[in-house]
């Protein structure tokens, strides 16, 4: 078998793909042969086998322990397809390769890999003796053992072990650890391995912190206590020799091995200790490993210029074990944590006691040890040659690390951290000693340009630091920057001369924060930088430029401002002409950055945008493809809500030239076609819609002329048409807000297709979205459009189509799964139940549903599902509609019964796989739907004292209790808004709430009902509605 086996095996890696695919359908032929593992393993332990095909063998033996082992196991197929006599032999076979000495590392480490999958499914309970043999081997296993040892202790720390079980075992394991991290004989990477895998302990001790019965504090400090010299040895330890290229390339190379291990040793110890202070700060000696981290960190800073500045090493780089070996991840781990331990308040305190005996006598305010600080933050925050020839490459890259320079990993991002925490502390000495540093650096005779935008870049960092916390800088501090700044904006380095064009717009935004004056100079500044957004020969310059504008016209006065909008459009519009716009995929970045800059100058001034072409360009970047990106998409979204709804404000004539403006262009994309870019098409279609609903939404009534005769016939054919659910959901809002928004242009509308009227359409699309072949999520806001038809046509108009519509509403809610579809349906009958309850409930009680009636689903439907919903009115509309049924007393609703409280399985506290789920599934108590109700309102109440934030920040106007209309007659419901705060609506709709459990906490059917509550569910109950009541008390009090 073994011969053939291989052969098999070899097929799986052929170039032919149907000789490939053909060789993995025959293993998998194999898989419930109980001969197959134990070969597999004979082939993978075969020294006389080829390394590949032993690797193959092993990869194959991992796939069926996962597929066929356990059901604790993810990947698990459904059956189980080995033994448990093959289990216990291939277990000894297994890790007798992994203790094995001489077998090559590559079969120890795979071999590893299978055993720590075993060991997720079987440890302790059914392997409870392979911890005390894996570390029983630390004194004779060489570094492949240990290596393999590691993978599989880490496999069990991270996902075998809950947190009892690792605490029963943790001092053993943190032993075994310690020897092999200081285990001077060991491969450093080995020793930084342990390391890595100590570091994993803490997420499980994270978890046992509060458990104090145990002494998990203690445990820590002991921890510390044991690993403290080692870590200081560590960090104190010089750097060895910098290999050079050459040897950094050669396979053996004794310099290159000991740099990137000794690098990788050090990452670890930093990393170690940067949980450790996450978790427990006050355990660590904060000043004196301050002390050590920053002498380690200033005597890295030349060679980090060398390899990653002047040299182009590479950076970033990690083990196959994830290991990260590269020198800049060591100084990104030193920043770090520097910057970590600036909170600590032995650190804060010496540094602040420091810089005050430092600054006694001076007057200028500048501190050495932060100019210190500064020149090295400004040396590992200097442009590294594989960034600039990134950047030269492709300006987006640029871009994206602009925008997004929090989420990079980078020394150069690190720094920015640092400064910024620096400044929060420090905001006076950090500015001043930021400028002084400057100062330096200009006046230098010979200065490099890198330097030169570092601090610039560093200057940026505490500019916007105080701007994010409202400091106000003095103008006399920032005269100076100006003076540098201005001189470096024309440099023949475009890197400097784009990094000043961005810093000199935060010094002006903030020396108008600070002075008010002088707004000629801002207004020259900025005219300098628009000119270069249209003259500089370099991009990195131009797009720069762009994303500054938007910071120069909020600081303008409104005059200069609305000259300069039009002049930065148009400036726009003719770099996007120079570029390449097809490929949106290649722009991002580029588009976001327009777009936001277009976004914020409508936004600054939304009623000059007829003005100017700022929504021509936005739509042509939409029609190429941008509104496929999330972001750019919101982007788009608030400026025309920004646009329109100032338009509305300021009268219809202002609107109607806005809707004449951009509807022909959203028109157009509605019936555009491409089958080239389905993707695209839709996100046309999906932006369309939504910036349609955005002005249904915001106009005053009627709406323009044309409007509705334009929109509604291409909403419509969305609808009907097949589609992603989100176009189908965006129509739908379309239409309900042009609906509520001119009802009478609707209704007198004729639809030119289908020659039908405009409320014939309505009930058709509602009836389409609720017809078994839609999904539920095509459908998820049908309800919302269904309540506005019933409002605005009323039950005269509607006549006998109103029965039909709720009808076919309660059906669909049947079988409805998606709580979007589930919430939308159940609304309508709750906004209903407002009116006349009890119609509602005998008009659901006479509708047949498969073997029930329409009043059982939707009951079980409304009352498991209600937790769920969301929306604002959404939820003030469903509690008040719930506590109308329960003041109806209905013998039928109260017979029904529906899911209760969860069931939790006491037996375990292991978190359960998706295969455990399955087997086990969620189980719930059975009890009453008035019981439920109940408890549903409960969960609704929120303390007087605010320690809960209400789910409800905006209800709309309360109805009026004894209110009555029945299914069918003149009235209907409103939802105008009453224009109250959304802290007053909150305040009304709690109130009304507790008035209700007041009023009804002395009816014996209440009683009852609250005798079947949970203990602390009685408590809750208790305990807010007589602190709301005390609340009362004392406000009444208050205001005698």
């Amino acid at each position: 078998m073994e011969q053939q086996l291989l052969a098999t095996l070899a097929a799986t890696q052929s170039n032919d793909a149907q000789i490939r695919s053909a060789a993995e359908e025959q293993l998998k032929g194999l898989y419930s042969d109980q001969a197959f593992p134990a070969v597999l393993v004979t082939i993978g332990a075969h020294p006389d086998i080829s390394l590949a095909e032993r690797l193959i063998a092993l990869v194959v033996l991992k796939q069926i322990v996962g597929k066929g082992w356990s059901s604790a196991l993810d990947e698990f197929g459904g059956e189980v397809l080995i033994s448990d006599d093959v289990k216990s032999d291939l277990k000894n076979r297994l890790l007798a390769i992994i203790f094995d000495g001489n077998v090559d590392s590559k079969i120890i480490n795979q071999t590893a890999v299978i055993v720590s999958k075993i060991a997720r499914a079987e440890y302790p309970e059914d392997w409870p003796t392979l911890l005390d043999l894996l570390l029983n081997q630390q004194s004779a296993a060489n570094d492949a053992v240990t290596e393999a040892i590691l993978i599989v202790l880490g496999e069990l720390i991270q996902d075998g072990l809950d947190e009892d079980q690792f605490y029963a075992v943790a001092d053993g394991l943190l032993k075994y650890f310690h020897h092999v991290a200081a285990d001077g004989s060991k491969k450093l990477l080995v020793r930084a391995h342990a390391l890595g895998v100590f570091r994993m302990c803490f997420d499980a001790i994270e978890t046992l912190k509060e458990r104090e019965d145990i002494g998990i504090r203690h445990f820590v400090s002991e921890i510390c206590n044991a690993w403290s010299s080692f870590f200081k040895d560590v960090l104190n330890e010089g750097m060895p020799a910098l290999p050079t290229n050459e040897q950094e390339n050669e396979a053996e190379s004794e310099v290159a091995t000991t740099w990137r291990g000794v690098v990788a040793l050090k990452i670890q110890v930093i990393a170690s200790l940067v949980r450790i202070q996450y978790i427990y700060p006050d355990i660590l000696p904060t000043q004196e490993l301050f002390s050590i981290c920053w002498a380690a960190l200033q005597a890295h800073g030349g060679a980090y210029y060398a390899c990653f500045v002047d040299g182009d090493k590479q950076s970033n780089l990690v083990t196959a074990n994830g290991l990260p070996f590269t020198f800049d991840l060591l100084v990104i781990e030193e920043i770090d944590f520097l910057q970590a331990l600036l909170d600590a308040p032995a650190v804060k305190s010496r540094l602040d006691a420091m810089i005050t005996d430092e600054l006694q006598g001076k007057g200028d305010g500048i501190s050495q040890w932060v100019m210190e600080v500064m020149g090295s933050l400004v040396n590992f925050s200097a442009i590294t040659s594989e960034s600039e020839g990134l950047w030269d490459i492709d300006f987006n890259v640029f871009l994206s690390e602009e925008t997004f320079a929090e989420t990079n990993t980078s020394p150069r991002s690190s720094c920015a951290a640092f400064v910024w925490r620096l400044s929060s502390l420090l905001p006076s000495q950090t500015l001043k000693s930021v400028v002084g540093y400057m100062k330096m650096i200009w006046e230098d005779a010979n200065p490099s340009w890198r330097y030169k935008e570092a601090a610039l870049f560093g200057l940026q960092q505490v500019l916007e630091e105080h701007k994010a916390e409202s400091r106000v800088i003095d103008p006399n501090v920032l005269g100076p920057c100006v003076e540098y700044i201005a001189t470096t904006m024309n440099e023949v380095g475009h890197y400097l001369r784009a990094r000043s064009h961005i810093v000199m717009s935060a010094v002006m935004t903030a020396y108008m924060a600070g002075s008010g004056g002088n707004r000629d100079m801002v207004l020259g500044y900025a005219r300098q930088s628009l000119k270069a957004m249209d003259e500089d020969d370099s991009e990195i310059v131009k797009t720069s430029c762009i994303r500054i504008m938007s910071a120069y016209l909020l600081i303008l006065p409104d005059a200069a401002a609305t000259e300069m909008q039009v002049a930065v459009v148009d400036g726009i519009a003719n770099f996007l002409a120079t570029q390449d716009m097809e490929d949106m995929d290649d722009n991002v970045d580029l588009v976001d950055t327009v777009l936001q800059t277009l976004r914020d100058l409508i936004m600054a001034n939304p009623t000059t945008c007829l003005e100017h072409n700022a929504f021509d360009v936005m739509l042509t970047l939409v029609k190429l493809g941008a509104a496929r990106d999330e972001s750019t998409y919101i982007l788009v979204e608030e400026a025309f809500e920004s646009a329109a709804q100032a338009m509305a404000k300021n009268g219809t004539d202002l609107y109607t030239q806005l809707c004449f403006k951009v509807l022909p262009a959203l028109v157009a994309n509605l019936d555009a076609k491409s089958d080239d870019d389905q993707e695209k098409a839709t996100a046309l279609t999906d932006v369309s819609l939504n910036l349609i609903k955005l002005l249904a939404a915001t106009a005053v009534e009627p709406l323009p002329e044309g409007f509705v005769s334009e929109t509604m016939p291409r909403i419509c054919r969305v609808i009907l048409s097949d589609g992603d659910f989100y176009l189908h959901q965006q129509a739908t809002l379309a239409i309900k807000e042009i609906l509520s928004n001119d009802a009478a242009a609707v209704f007198a509308w004729v639809d030119p297709e289908f020659q039908k009227g405009g409320l014939e359409m309505l009930l058709l699309v509602i009836a389409h979205l609720l017809s078994p072949q839609v999904d539920d999520a095509s459908a998820a806001e049908v309800g919302d459009l269904a309540c506005e038809v019933v409002e605005k046509a009323g039950p005269e108009r509607l006549g006998g189509s109103m029965r039909e519509l709720l009808q076919v509403c309660a059906v669909r809610l049947c079988t409805a799964e998606h709580v979007g579809l589930v919430q939308s349906l159940v609304i309508v009958f709750a906004r209903l139940s407002l009116l006349n309850t009890q119609d509602v409930l005998n008009f659901l009680a006479e509708i047949p549903v498969g073997q029930t009636i329409a009043l059982v689903v939707v009951t079980k439907k409304w009352l498991e599902n209600s937790t769920h919903f969301v929306g604002f009115e959404a939820i003030r509309q469903n509690i008040m509609a719930l506590v109308a049924i329960y003041h109806a007393h209905d013998a039928r609703f109260a017979a029904i019964t529906v899911n209760g409280d969860l069931i939790i399985d006491p037996t375990t506290t292991r978190i359960k796989t998706r295969s455990m789920a399955k087997a086990n599934p969620i189980r719930y108590t059975a009890i009453s739907a008035e019981l439920k109700l109940i408890k549903l309102l409960i969960n609704e109440l929120v303390p007087a004292w605010g320690t809960e934030r209400p789910k409800l920040t905006c209800v709309a106007p309360q109805l009026a209790p004894g209110k009555r209309s029945s299914i069918g007659s003149d009235e209907s419901w409103s939802t105008e808004s009453t224009g109250m705060s959304p802290q007053k609506a909150d305040e009304d709709t709690q109130e009304y709430l507790m008035q209700f459990f007041v009023t009804v906490g002395g009816d014996p059917h209440f009683q009852r009902l609250f005798a079947q509550l949970t203990a602390e569910e009685q408590t809750r109950l208790w305990e807010i509605v007589e602190g709301r009541q005390m609340m009362m008390v004392q406000q009444a009090s208050f205001a005698q």
